[in-house]
């Protein structure tokens, strides 16, 4: 069994969750497979059309949301960083 290494915490969820990438309007579905306090890892359908930074939504309609920045991309999977807003 492979240690986990990590420094933070992960709590996982499954829930659905949305993609809005900085100052646009829409909204791309994906589903939030586990969440810290520093990041997410996340499911998408496309990932490599998920811009390197974007919002995390955990409503449709939540406002601002999570500043985000991919860390790392695996077949559907995004791992990303939140980043504070002088990020």
């Amino acid at each position: 069994m492979r240690k986990d290494s990590r420094k933070v915490v992960r709590q996982d969820l499954g829930t659905r969750a949305w993609i809005r990438f900085d100052d646009g309007f829409s909204v791309r579905a994906c589903r939030l497979i586990d969440l810290s306090s520093n990041g997410v890892r996340l499911i998408v359908e496309a990932p490599h059309d998920v811009a390197d930074r974007f919002r995390l939504l955990l409503s449709r309609d939540a406002a601002p949301g999570k500043r985000c920045r991919i860390k790392w991309r695996k077949g559907c999977e995004i791992g990303a960083e939140f980043v504070d807003s002088k990020g």
